[in-house]
């Protein structure tokens, strides 16, 4: 399994997407899982699911989701922005020895979470939380992954050559 992890809105999905379709292997989205897992009938989306079970609430069914996938398959695997923050979770997510940390730069990324709408824990002061949240968990990704790539302005295509060429500069 090769692990995508990152910050909120770094490209984990697309670029998942992209990279599973060039190795054609299943591609897993643990958000989506979590919707699946908690709301067979897909009435949920994570974040709902999220502010109706609380943050210990989601933390169990996060861990349990990664739980259930097998991290010897062939596959990738896009964590949630805030998986880093699961100890349960990343337990299983270190027996996968490619853990890929998209970092993508800060700026960037508020834009992107701006456009789409901050999290409740980021409404009260969004950018002096997200600053925060930002460099704790860019310190914890670095900390854990076995790839790092630094993204700015690529495009999906360029983004995927550059990751297809660091997983293979690896092996």
């Amino acid at each position: 399994m090769i692990i995508l992890m990152g910050i909120k809105h770094s490209g984990k999905t697309g670029l998942g997407m992209l990279a599973a379709e060039y190795y054609n292997i299943p591609f897993l989205d643990l958000d989506k899982l979590l919707e699946e897992e908690y709301s067979k009938d897909r009435n949920f989306n994570f974040r709902e699911i999220y502010n109706k079970i609380g943050q210990s609430g989601f933390k169990d069914l996060e861990a349990a989701a990664v739980r259930n996938i097998s991290m010897s398959a062939k596959g990738i695997l896009a964590l949630g922005g805030g998986t880093i923050d699961n100890p349960d979770a990343m337990e299983f997510v270190k027996k996968c020895d490619t853990r890929i940390f998209l970092d993508t730069e800060k700026d960037i990324l508020y834009k992107r979470i701006e456009k789409n709408g901050f999290p409740s824990f980021l409404e009260k002061s969004p950018e002096k939380l997200f600053s925060e949240l930002y460099f704790r968990r860019r310190l914890l990704y670095k900390g854990i992954a076995t790839i790092s790539i630094k993204f700015s302005t690529e495009s999906p295509k360029e983004m995927l050559n550059i990751l297809l060429k660091k997983i293979e500069d690896k092996k």
